[in-house]
């Protein structure tokens, strides 16, 4: 999709996290076998769509070490709430696919998202460090949620990323940790 890099703009480390008032649906248990499945053949065909196949192993994944939504300046700046009409919910039965995942090879760092929202990496950092990266696919439809494919350069053992879920005024900040160092670019 986008074949230039950008850098990204540096992570706020000080922003606060927010208040959710959401509770988890799923408790404390781990998702389904068939919504495993489920994300991993979505995953998948949006990675093949991306010209990454093949890959989608185990051993390549990174799930976030830790996750939460952050207060964005914007929003920390607003003295009365936002009040925004939110489009009618159609209810069609069927799941659409959740995951966050950094993918390693010895080549390259992929970060892997899809929801129900268009997605957007909006700041990241690399060891405290500036980060630069590319779009490698992105796509949102009612049908099929959005998705998001997103190749980072670098190497380090600690990678924080603020990702913008729809029209949201907070963002989902995740922090994938490794022991060993993640692969630098050739």
């Amino acid at each position: 999709m986008d074949k230039n890099y950008e850098q990204l703009p540096f992570v706020d480390f000080a922003a606060p996290r927010a208040m959710s008032s959401r509770r988890n649906a799923r408790g404390e248990r781990g998702a389904s076998e068939d919504i495993a499945l489920q994300n991993t053949s979505d995953a998948r065909y949006v990675l093949e769509s991306a010209g990454l196949q093949g890959m989608l192993y185990e051993e390549n994944i990174l799930e976030p070490g830790e996750k939460y939504l952050i207060e964005t300046e914007l929003n920390r700046s607003l003295s009365m709430p936002v009040i925004s009409e939110k489009p009618e919910r159609k209810s069609t039965g069927l799941r659409k696919p959740h995951y966050t995942r950094l993918l390693l090879s010895d080549s390259t760092m992929v970060f892997q998202a899809a929801c129900c929202l268009p997605l957007k990496v909006v700041a990241a950092s690399l060891d405290g460090k500036p980060v630069t990266g590319r779009v490698l696919f992105k796509s949102h439809s009612e049908a099929c949620g959005g998705k998001l494919v997103y190749e980072f350069l670098g190497n380090g053992s600690e990678m924080v990323l603020d990702l913008k879920r729809g029209e949201s005024t907070k963002y989902q900040r995740l922090i994938f940790q490794k022991g060993r160092k993640f692969p630098e670019n050739v």
